[in-house]
């Protein structure tokens, strides 16, 4: 026992060295990388897994996977579909409901006159839940492509059960959403600081003109772009920032998406029902990669999140999560909602000691448990990022990362988190950053093939100016189209933001935080 707890107190000490020691060896490279004219080669090759036919061609049939219904033509806003019209029923009502079987609503859309809707495209979301029993479900929703939609639920649970179904947004709306998508990308701009100004510049993941500085990534093939300074080089550039947002919609598309018509329940006279138990037998296997999310891919019941992908556990006390995480290393790549689960574990269990790296957030953070044995580390995502100040030297991306991890026999754990500071980029940029992401994922599987490495969806609720849970959507599902089929575990946290009591918010409260990290542990300590 001796020699194993050295073995182990040796190994969260070999991560903290590694973790300042990569830190000087990327400040050494980029400071003898950094070229006049601007690009910065931080590695000495491209990884060049992937042609350019094959490339173009995934991204067709990904475009293909998100394609959505459109308006026949211009439309005025008193013919889009309004909340306050639109109604739902119950087609098929039945004596008897039991658990295990799915129950139907018919949505029929009108206009804000009263008029039924004649194409289909509007976004619904809607749940099934019972708020006594604080449980919960996601339906999923089918476009019949003619005004109408039917909303599908499966019964989980007995009791007494009820409908919500919301307009996020119409179909109108989302006309304009992905066209700004696609053409304006400078609707959200960062700041771009250089040593020797105080001079802030305007930087993108695209721009055009004159007198512009371009950073590229040798590696993953990215490139960054601001517009230069007077008098200052390229490569004086030291940081970026988030920036500001410019309002790019006219009077009329306003209208579309004003917050008076997006996001609202839509009426029915469909009250609650009840639902009777049924023996069901549980056919769940254990937690692996690799294993496919149905849909539904979870419920709640009693705010505990009971998945159907497999037999997920409670971890209701930190000794439970400190047994599971003893003797391993937790790499957390993602943004906000990743660091959300590091500050949460951080506060939940008391030997979890954060280490002091003299940087402050969005920069890398570092927590170890020396009586425990494990370290958890969390690190942004490479730009665009809206956030505080990042240095350059502190942000990394995500691909270029992994290839640097090791291969570890057993004990090392990867989360990847990354959409919500897409949102507003035309779409193509997202497949790339994935692609890279994806390519570097195999590798490591390849070094390592004990490693567990896990997806985190994005979540509900990024209601920000640009933001929409339609835009999010596109991206998830973008997300769970590339790495399908891959031995890596997807954690749905989609579905577990949208069908919870609580209000919808990017960053949801602890109960739900609790039960998506408790889905991470599931898949390292499936027993």
């Amino acid at each position: 026992m001796a020699t194993v707890r050295t073995l182990r107190i040796s190994l969260v000490c070999l991560f903290c060295l590694m973790f300042i020691a990569g830190f000087a060896y990327r400040s050494l490279r980029m400071t003898l990388h950094s070229a006049s004219s601007g690009f910065y080669l931080l590695h000495s090759a491209p990884h060049n897994n992937s042609s350019p036919a094959s490339m173009e061609l995934e991204l067709q049939d990904l475009m293909k996977v998100i394609e959505w219904p459109e308006p026949p033509g211009p439309i005025d806003y008193n013919f889009s579909t309004s909340p306050f019209k639109t109604e739902f029923h119950m087609p098929f009502p039945r004596a008897t409901y039991y658990v295990g079987e799915y129950v139907e609503f018919l949505i029929t859309a009108r206009d804000h006159h009263g008029r039924l809707k004649t194409y289909g495209g509007d976004y619904f979301q809607a749940k099934l839940h019972s708020p006594k029993l604080k449980a919960g479900v996601t339906g999923s929703v089918t476009d019949h492509r003619n005004g109408t939609y039917t909303a599908s639920f499966l019964l989980l649970w007995p009791g007494q059960v009820e409908i919500s179904i919301r307009l996020v947004h119409s179909s109108e709306a989302i006309a304009i959403l992905k066209d700004k998508r696609e053409t304006r990308p400078d609707k959200v701009y960062f700041y771009g600081f250089f040593d020797g100004t105080n001079e802030t510049m305007e930087c993108n993941v695209e721009l055009a003109g004159p007198d512009i500085c371009k950073y590229l990534d040798a590696q993953t093939g990215e490139s960054w772009f601001c517009k230069k300074p007077k008098q200052i080089p390229c490569n004086a550039y030291k940081g970026h920032s988030a920036g500001q947002s410019q309002d790019i919609l006219t009077q009329k598309e306003a209208s579309f998406l004003n917050k008076s018509v997006k996001e609202k329940l839509i009426s029915s006279k469909v009250g609650t029902f009840m639902v009777s138990p049924k023996n069901n037998t549980n056919d769940r296997g254990i937690c692996s990669s690799g294993l496919p999310n149905p849909n539904p891919s979870g419920f709640y019941y009693q705010d505990f999140w009971q998945s159907r992908v497999c037999r997920n556990r409670a971890f209701p006390t930190p000794s439970n999560v400190t047994k599971c995480l003893s003797g391993k290393i937790i790499y957390m790549f993602g943004d906000s909602t990743t660091y959300q689960w590091w500050n949460f574990l951080l506060d939940l269990i008391p030997s979890l000691q954060r280490q002091e790296l003299h940087m402050k957030y969005p920069a890398p953070q570092l927590a170890i448990d020396p009586e425990n044995e494990f370290a958890v580390q969390w690190q942004a995502h490479q730009r665009p990022l809206t956030m505080k100040y990042s240095d350059k030297e502190e942000l990394h991306y995500i691909a270029n990362e992994l290839d640097r991890i090791g291969g570890a026999k057993e004990g090392l754990v990867i989360v990847i988190n990354c959409m919500a500071h897409f949102i507003s980029l035309p779409i193509r940029f997202y497949i790339k950053r994935l692609r890279s992401i994806r390519e570097s994922v195999l590798r490591l599987i390849k070094r390592s093939p004990l490693a567990k490495v896990s997806i985190k969806s994005g979540n509900t609720g990024y209601l920000y100016i640009h933001g929409s849970d339609w835009l999010s959507l596109q991206l998830d599902t973008v997300m769970r189209a590339m790495f399908s089929g891959l031995p890596v575990t997807i954690l749905d946290a989609w579905q577990m933001t949208s069908c919870h009591y609580e209000p919808h918010h990017l960053h949801p409260g602890p109960v739900i935080v609790k039960n998506e990290i408790d889905l991470m542990l599931s898949f390292i300590c499936p027993k």
